[in-house]
Order: C-alpha cells, then sequence, then structure tokens
C-alpha cells in the first residue's frame, strides 16, 4: 500500500472517529444520570486541565496536518501521525466530556459540550476538505483557500476556549456567565421600551419637516405612533420590564456571587434555564408594545412573561401550600440566600405581580386599543 493509500485511509478514519465522537456527545441525557462503575470521581479541576491539553494536541496536529498536506505539494508519509494523533485526541476529548458527566451540573457540562462538538465539527470539516482535495486537484487555488479556512476555524475555536476565563471551573460560575451575558440584553430590552414610551405624537410629527420621508405619501408609513391608551399600556410594560432588571441584576449579586454558598447543581441548573427564558419573554412583551398594538399577542406574551417569573419565584423562595400574599410573608430563600435578600425577592415579586394586574386591566377595557 502506497503511502497515499495511507494517508486516505487515516482521513477517513478521522472522519469517520469525528462523526462517532459527535454522536456520543448528542447521548449527554442517558449518561450524564449515570456514574460509570468502573471510573473513579476525579477533581473537576483535573479534568478541565486534560480537556485544555487534548485540545492544544488537536491545535498542534491540525497545524502539522495543514503543512504536510499542502494541497501544492502534499507528503503523505509525514501526515500519517498527525493524523493518527487527530484520531486519537478527538476521541480522548469524548471521553474527558463523560467523566465530567459524573458529578458536575448540566450548565457546566453544557460550555465544555458546546466547545467539543464545535472543535470536532471542525476538524471534521477540515478532513472532508482534505479528501475532497484528494480526490480532485483540478483547482489548487481554490483547494490552497479551502483548506486554510478549515485549518483557521479549527484554530479559532482552540484559541477562544484556552483563553483565560473562557470555561468555567464551578457550575455556579457557568450559571453567573449566562446571566450576565442575558443582563446586557435586558438591559437593552429596558432601553428599547424607554424608547416607544418617548415616541413623539403625530401632532410633533408634524410640525417637524424632517420627520416626513415620503413613506406616508404611499400609505406606509416609517413611523406609526401610539395612542394614548397604547401609551398608558406601554409605560406599564416599562415599569414591570424595569422590576425584571432589577430582580435579574439582584440575582446575580446575592444568588450567583462567587464563592458565597454551596454549590447546588438542580437549584443553579434550574436558575440557568429560567435566565434565557425571562430575558426571551420580556423581549416578545417589548416588541408587542409597538403600534398598533395587538391585545391578544400582548396578552399571551404578557401571561408567559409572569409564567417565567411566577417560576423564578418558587425556584428562589421555594413556595408552601399557601396563597400567594402568604408566600411572599412566609417564604424563605433557599440556602443561596440570606433572610434580607429573602425579604427583598418577596417584595420584588410581589410589585412585578401588582404590575401585571396593572397591565392585565388594560387589555380588558372597552376602548384598550387596536384589538386582535
Amino acid at each position: 500500500m502506497s503511502d497515499e493509500q495511507k494517508a486516505r485511509l487515516a482521513l477517513d478514519l478521522v472522519l469517520e472517529n469525528c462523526k462517532a465522537a459527535l454522536s456520543a456527545l448528542a447521548q449527554a441525557g442517558t449518561e450524564a444520570s449515570q456514574k460509570q462503575d468502573n471510573h473513579a470521581s476525579t477533581d473537576f479541576a483535573t479534568l478541565r486541565t486534560d480537556f485544555l491539553s487534548i485540545l492544544s494536541l488537536l491545535h498542534a496536529a491540525s497545524t502539522k496536518i495543514a503543512l504536510v498536506l499542502k494541497p501544492s505539494s502534499p507528503q503523505h508519509k509525514a501526515a500519517l501521525v498527525p493524523l493518527r494523533d487527530i484520531s486519537n485526541n478527538v476521541a480522548a476529548l469524548v471521553h474527558s466530556i463523560r467523566l465530567m458527566r459524573q458529578d458536575q451540573g448540566a450548565t457546566l457540562l453544557k460550555d465544555y459540550e458546546f466547545v467539543a462538538r464545535n472543535v470536532i465539527g471542525a476538524i471534521e470539516s477540515l478532513t472532508q476538505t482534505f479528501l475532497t482535495n484528494h480526490a480532485s486537484t483540478s483547482n489548487t487555488v481554490k483547494a490552497m483557500e479551502d483548506y486554510l479556512v478549515r485549518t483557521g476555524g479549527v484554530h479559532d475555536l482552540i484559541d477562544m476556549a484556552r483563553k483565560p476565563g473562557a470555561l468555567p471551573l464551578t457550575n455556579r460560575e457557568a450559571v453567573r456567565k449566562r446571566w450576565q451575558q442575558d443582563h446586557d440584553s435586558l438591559v437593552d430590552g429596558a432601553e428599547e421600551i424607554q424608547e416607544i414610551c418617548a415616541t413623539v405624537g403625530p401632532d410633533e410629527l408634524e410640525a417637524d419637516d424632517f420627520a416626513d420621508d415620503g413613506w406616508d405619501e404611499l400609505g406606509l408609513a416609517s413611523k406609526q405612533t401610539l395612542s394614548a391608551v397604547e401609551l398608558d399600556r406601554a409605560e406599564k410594560v416599562r415599569s414591570m420590564v424595569k422590576l425584571a432588571v432589577l430582580l435579574h441584576k439582584r440575582v446575580l449579586r446575592d444568588v450567583l456571587s462567587p464563592g458565597t454558598h454551596k454549590e447546588d447543581n438542580p437549584f443553579l441548573d434550574a436558575l440557568g434555564e429560567l435566565s434565557n427564558e425571562l430575558l426571551a419573554a420580556s423581549d416578545d412583551l417589548i416588541s408587542s408594545m409597538y403600534a398598533p398594538q395587538q391585545l391578544m399577542n400582548i396578552a399571551n406574551y404578557h401571561q408567559a412573561f409572569r409564567d417565567v417569573v411566577h417560576n423564578l419565584c418558587t425556584t428562589l423562595l421555594r413556595p408552601q401550600n399557601k396563597g400567594l400574599e402568604e408566600q411572599l410573608k412566609d417564604m424563605s430563600l433557599s440556602t443561596a440566600a440570606d433572610s434580607k435578600s429573602s425579604a427583598w425577592f418577596a417584595t420584588c415579586f410581589e410589585q412585578i405581580d401588582k404590575a401585571g394586574a396593572r397591565i392585565e386591566s388594560t387589555l380588558a377595557e372597552p376602548n384598550s386599543g387596536s384589538g386582535s
């Protein structure tokens, strides 16, 4: 068998290993719930170090492959060892994830699985590019461009993962990172609803010569202003969104501050999901405030927002079988925060509930807006 044929077989093996690895990573649900008896629990810091080391080995091997399988002058024999290294380390990366699944929280695992999935997917694409180049050498210039782009993609993903702070050390840190990302978007949403409420009225637009952009003549007004009823409703939504931003910020400070509370993975993972749900519900509700407002959409988005807030309340405050007012008075925050924080959260949830009731009242009034 020639060196070229051996290299082709090695590339095929890398491709198969990448497909198998991606398939294994997709089986997170079945593996995360059961410990493997033949592996002792390993300190996560050690697993993280191993994970980053494997990424470094994949970075080095992909560089070697890019050099020795350059389309203009491939050196097939020199490619055999780095191709074998890539096959082995792709499998090792998945094994590292499997070990992490024994004890770690779901939010932390998602960050590492995301990196592993993207890196392996990029290696798969690079390998496929080499196989395509091997089968057709009619366009060397395009082949050069393709393999350089694919190699750069592998390097960029690994370099990003190896940056300090890119991959969290604890589940709390992973959840906090997600909340911080969502918080910036929540603040953007609060600014958006503020701008909606500050929209000038029709009289002011007519007085401004620069406001006429010509679309009105075609029956396609570019700026539709809120009616008095719609503006009042938007102001009420603005108040509730402002409370949600304050709530989100307080969770970051009191519940997710690093190193202050014992790890509780089910609790933290629930918070990780709720942050994104709150952001999505807030964005939908805010988008429904533009003129002309559609009451059915507003009612649906408003209910979805309140459902997420309710889930946050039950997660943070662990309610008992009591009425809402009794819950807000009697509930104590879980071990993630002290009694002072518990009182603040109870008050905040009460205010959000009242703000929601005020919005709901505008949807039931006879002259409540543009209708459905």
